[in-house]
């Protein structure tokens, strides 16, 4: 029995003078059986050094092999020795079946919880416990144990909360005798070796750990006094045969050698401190390393200098993505052209998550072979998703969304689709979803009837909809059996074990476990083996969970709730079994993580102030101060994980590791900014390195310079074809915008990829050419899309001056939105005009004037109009749940509110509404009240105008009759004539034009006159209530009318009967000296008013030139306001409008102040002499 410890600095090497101690060992006892002993997460890669090693002792070459020679981890060393035993056919205890008993010992006990009864049904509590309890375990920590603390100290508040703890463990310990636990194992093995006879020709040799768990230590502890020989590697300058302070740099490795130390010498086993002489790493790196311990530590530094500016390097980049883009460019040169193996590279950051989604595209992209060596979460995978789903889909009552998530995993698919293309069962699952959400389908729709078509469809003509609705009801019909197959199960109390059998059946029955079969089989097809891996590990594991617990939880009654959170932090907890693909590859891990010394290059990722030195801070059951307590009181063979103090202590010791990890290259990158660019700051560990030995930082660009003549400069971003591709672009773009040309370098390296990959590279750098504009249509495309004449109503040739691209869209096109159940602003107003409509219609059959009715009446009134409205189909959102409810009363208090104020207004003029919602033009088969506008345009073409007025009201006087159009908006509004000018505001103009046109039609009196338009707010407006203020005024001062009024004597004489000073109800007032007038940008003459017109009818006909052209051109407006044409645009994604490019421009409404009117109408008097002079 002989303890050696092969001790140094991390750039000494360990592992060779470990194989000569082998060697040794070989020569003296050839019989004898040798163990490497690592860890778990290196041993696939030692396995290979050590046979390598052992090949080249026995002169084999590349044939190797041995049966007494082995490379393990502890937990693989107990099953090379007790696979035999009972041990092994004993129910091993996992993570899932540990945490389900846990959860059970806390619902058995919770009566006699008080402090932790509360945390219990907090998620992630189970996963603390599972956690502190492994924490005891490794510790050689019982129950007893703790009590015993208890009893040391009196403090309620520690022993209140720890003792329940305790209660929890000791109930929990009981409950796990029968199963084997990880701890379990290596206490066998320890026994085993005490008693094994053999064990004397057992040697170990143990690499690769600096601490050991108390039950790690008691295998160590039974391999020191029982087998041949025990040989430890450590990283240590100086053998610890007394203890060192926490704060030393040696601290956990120091801590190790004392420990072992001292069972040798307290069982009388002889030891051996041997140094390795063989230095591993050049002679650059192990000057790091001497900076780095004298740094770290008391002893004084010693002045140094690098031999080549190449050993530590310091990379800055803009970003991650440029970071990672510069490493795999920088591996895939040195691998082309200096006789590098992709092995060679390690490549390690604090965070791996932090570059997790983009690293491996980054190394693929340049072509690298790569093994990330994190570990794979399996919480992520569609399957896991899928159970969740099935479980919210009864408990969420079928709701749409719930329905539509578990069609989209593609593992539960009718069987018409399973065997088809996956695109076509795609196609299904997004008709279905644009029915769902277009029409707010409930529980009920979903279990009701086929969904069918609002309007009828005829088999001929609407084939392809009829097919549609087909595949939607297919898609229906599948969900609604599985939602009734699943509530009939789980209407009824079950049992666990019940439950579990259900749902693998009916995963099975639905052909869940066939549909991962096919994708396994897919991704194997494809040389995708890590993606063929998961599914059989992810039902294996779905599989294992069921047993489980079924075997704890059986007859009790099933609670979905609870298997729900067991099935969330069993798969959370998983992990997929990770092989490297190929040997030669880059590995790709995180510092902490035990790495190999046979790199010869290592980058450290993310070298920033928060990631280097990191911190850590608990989050477990017990706190630091409480675990501290706890292991002050235990024997020495028993104790638990380091406290945060002692974690962060001993930062430097493993920065000091991931240093020398290269035996020839060190080099630290960082981004220079955030994710949300926000400015990042570079390690202190890093800056101390950097000054000690002079170090200047590399700048990597994400935007290189197009004008850099320095080759290596120019190198740095030349990798693959694809990845050289991305920055060629970047500096041509460069170029384009500052004017300039590219440097004689990058012109190369562009006219290489253009000879050597000129498809791809052509396609790309044509983008560098292309500008955000339209391509103008052809006669023939235009007349396709709108036929030989058009009919259009105003407000989509004011869409046409808003935007003249968007107009092509949306009606050359046809795009449109996809349709949500929602409450719009459009269907509002839809619902806002339909009611007046009706109020109006139905007072004069009952020739009831609306002057005289009493507030009762009209509240009668307006509420039977509503409910009429909302009985209708169209208008069905209105009432489909209370949310929609409260909308439509909301909505009808507001209309309300305005009829009162019509009401009002009446009572102040002679006016009647004569007729609402009045049609004119072609209104897709509805009745039409009045003729269209229709103009000639040139090329043979028509233009058809279409419309609604929402009012028009008559006023009879002596000597004639006045028309007035009132228009209703949601929003307040003024006529603008600068809109006008530029086609913006043509509606009320175009209302006007029709009135004129139709105006004998409309009224049976001799004298028939305009007297103007007007906007009326829908509004449920809120006052102000002051001291003397008039509630009733101010209320119908917020309805007041705005717009157009001709000014005519007889007709201001009878607009306000009231009026007095400025009127409540429109844009005129009255005084002594001047009488009534009209406020001066409402009032137009009858000269003004048909210059209006004449305008509006030219704006009519430009449009209907410029759409038949097949001019097109992205041209927004945008007001003085800043309001534009994109404001509320639906198409924003496709026009890519973006001022900044010199080819995308506002149409700019030039605003003329308070002089509006008078410049406008001015310019169109131009105008319109211009267009009579050019015809």
């Amino acid at each position: 029995m002989t303890l050696n410890f092969i001790l140094g600095t991390n750039q000494y090497d360990h592992h060779q003078e470990m194989i000569k101690q082998f060697q040794q060992d070989l020569e003296t006892d050839p019989k004898g059986k040798f163990f490497f002993i690592v860890p778990n997460h290196i041993k696939f890669e030692s396995e290979i050094r050590v046979l390598n090693d052992l090949g080249q002792i026995q002169g084999n070459g590349e044939l190797v092999a041995s049966n007494s020679v082995q490379c393990f981890s502890l937990s693989r060393l107990a099953w090379y020795f007790l696979r035999g035993s009972d041990v092994y056919n004993i129910e091993t205890l996992t993570d899932t079946k540990s945490a389900m008993i846990i959860r059970r010992v806390i619902e058995q006990n919770r009566s006699q919880l008080k402090i932790l009864s509360g945390m219990a049904d907090k998620s992630g509590f189970i996963d603390q416990l599972t956690s502190q309890f492994t924490e005891f375990e490794n510790g050689q920590v019982t129950p007893d144990d703790v009590e015993d603390v208890m009893k040391q100290n009196q403090n309620d508040i520690f022993t209140g909360k720890i003792g329940e703890l305790n209660l929890i463990y000791r109930k929990y310990t009981e409950a796990i005798e029968q199963y084997a636990t990880n701890n379990f194992k290596l206490d066998a093995l320890a026994d085993y070796l005490d008693a094994d006879l053999h064990s004397k020709h057992y040697h170990f040799y143990v690499e690769g750990f600096s601490s050991f768990t108390a039950s790690e230590l008691q295998v160590i502890k039974a391999i020191l006094l029982n087998c041949g020989d025990l040989n430890i590697s450590l990283v240590l300058d100086t053998p610890a045969v007394q203890p060192v302070e926490k704060t030393s740099f040696y601290a956990r490795p120091a801590n190790t050698f004392n420990q072992l130390y001292n069972l040798a010498k307290d069982n009388g086993v002889s030891y051996h401190s041997k140094f390795t002489k063989t230095r591993r790493v050049s002679d650059d790196i192990g000057k790091l390393e001497d900076y780095w311990i004298q740094s770290s530590g008391v002893s004084p530094i010693k002045s140094s200098h690098l031999d080549s500016i190449n050993s530590v390097q310091i990379w800055k980049s803009t970003n991650k993505q440029a970071e990672v883009s510069a490493v795999s460019t920088y591996i895939r040169q040195l691998v082309a052209n200096q006789q590098y193996r992709y092995k060679d590279f390690l490549i390690l950051a604090r965070d791996l998550n932090q570059y997790g989604s983009f690293i491996e595209p980054f190394m693929a992209e340049n072509e690298i072979p790569a093994f990330v060596d994190l570990q794979r979460k399996m919480t992520d995978h569609p399957f896991k998703k899928l159970v969740d789903l099935l479980f919210t889909l009864v408990d969420h009552g079928l709701q749409s969304e719930d329905a539509l998530a578990l069609l989209r995993t593609e593992l539960m698919i009718p069987e018409k689709y399973q065997k088809a293309d996956i695109s076509e069962y795609r196609q299904a699952v997004d008709l279905l979803e644009n029915y769902v959400l277009a029409n707010g389908t409930t529980r009920k729709a979903w279990l009701g009837q086929d969904f069918e078509a609002q309007a009828n469809l005829d088999s001929e003509i609407d084939q392809n909809i009829i097919f549609d609705y087909q595949k939607i009801n297919e898609i229906r019909n599948f969900i609604k059996e599985i939602y009734q197959s699943w509530s009939e199960f789980f209407t009824e109390e079950q049992t666990a074990k019940d439950a579990a059998t259900f749902l693998f059946n009916f995963l099975d029955k639905f052909g869940v476990f066939d549909r991962l079969g096919v994708w396994q089989q897919q991704a194997a097809d494809q040389n995708d083996l890590t993606s063929a891996g998961q599914p059989e590990q992810v039902v294996d594991k779905f599989n294992t969970i069921l047993d489980e617990y079924v075997s704890v939880f059986g007859d009790e009654q099933f609670k979905s709730d609870e298997f729900i959170e067991i099935l969330d932090a069993a798969f959370e907890s998983a992990q997929y079994s990770q092989i490297p693909s190929t040997l030669d590859a880059v590995n790709i891990s995180e510092i902490g993580m035990v790495q190999p010394n046979n790199r010869k290059i290592t980058i450290v990722l993310g070298a920033t102030v928060n990631n280097m030195p990191g911190t850590s801070v608990s989050n477990g059951i017990i706190a630091d101060d409480e675990r501290q307590l706890i292991s002050d009181n235990l024997d020495s063979d028993k104790y638990l994980n380091a406290s945060d103090e002692v974690m962060n202590n001993s930062e430097p010791f493993l920065h000091g590791l991931t240093f020398t990890t290269p035996s020839t290259r060190l080099i630290f990158t960082y981004p220079n900014y955030t994710e949300d660019n926000k400015q990042e700051d570079i390690s202190s560990y890093v800056t101390r390195i950097a000054e000690h030995f002079g170090i200047t930082q590399q700048d990597i660009m994400l935007n290189p310079d197009p004008l850099q003549t320095e080759e290596n400069e120019v190198l740095r971003y030349v990798g693959s074809a694809e990845a050289s591709l991305n920055y060629v672009i970047r500096v041509s773009r460069a170029a384009l915008d500052n004017k300039a040309k590219l440097s004689d370098q990058w012109t190369y390296v562009r006219n290489r990829l253009l000879q050597e990959d000129q498809t791809d590279s052509e396609f790309a750098l044509s983008s560098l050419q292309y500008q955000n504009k339209p391509v103008d249509l052809n006669k023939e495309t235009v007349e396709k899309l709108y036929g030989n004449n058009i009919d259009v109503s105003i407000s989509r040739l004011e869409t046409f001056y808003q935007n003249e691209y968007e107009y092509f869209l949306k009606y050359g096109l046809r795009l449109q939105p996809r349709q949500i159940f929602e409450v719009t602003s459009a269907q509002t107003g839809s619902l806002y005009h339909a009611v007046l409509d009706g109020l109006v219609k139905l007072l004069n059959d009952q020739q009831v004037d609306i002057r005289n009715l009493s507030d009762q009446q009209l509240t009668a009134y307006v509420a039977d109009v509503f409910k009429n409205e909302l009985d209708k189909p169209e208008n069905k959102i209105f009432s489909a749940n209370e949310r929609m409810g409260f909308i439509s009363k909301k909505a009808q208090d507001t209309l309300l509110q305005l009829v009162r104020a019509i009401k009002e207004q009446l009572g102040r003029n002679k006016f009647i509404p004569r007729a609402t919602e009045v049609a004119f033009g072609r209104m897709n088969n509805a009745k039409q009240d009045l003729p269209g506008l229709s103009y000639k345009i040139p090329g043979g073409h028509v233009i058809n105008v279409r419309g609604k007025i929402d009012r028009i009201d008559e006023m009879s006087l002596d000597k004639s009759d006045y028309l007035a159009v009132i228009d209703y908006k949601s929003s307040g509004h003024k006529f603008d004539f600068d809109s006008f000018l530029d086609g913006i505001t043509m509606q009320m103009p175009t209302y006007l034009e029709n009135l004129v046109a139709n105006k004998e039609q409309l009224s049976s009196g001799q004298d028939v006159k305009i007297a103007g338009a007007f906007y009326s707010h829908i509004q449920n407006p809120k006052i102000l209530v002051k001291k003397g203020v008039d509630v009733e005024k101010e209320l119908l001062k917020k309805f007041k009318l705005d717009g157009l009024i001709v000014d005519d004597d007889e007709l201001l004489e009878n607009l306000d009967s009231l009026v007095s000073g400025a009127s409540l109800i429109l844009p005129i007032s009255k005084s002594k000296a001047k009488g009534i007038t009209i406020n001066k940008k409402n009032a137009i003459s009858n000269q003004d008013l048909y210059r209006i017109l004449n305008y509006n009818r030219h704006l009519i006909k430009q449009a209907g030139e410029k759409i038949y052209s097949g001019k097109l051109q992205i041209n927004p407006f945008r007001d003085s306001a800043n309001r534009t044409g994109l404001q509320f645009s639906d198409y924003r994604p496709i026009l890519q409008f973006d001022a900044m490019l010199p080819e995308n421009e506002y149409h700019e409404i030039i605003n003329h102040g308070r002089e509006a009117k008078k410049v406008v109408l001015k310019r169109i008097e131009q105008i319109l002499e211009e267009e009579t002079n050019n015809a």
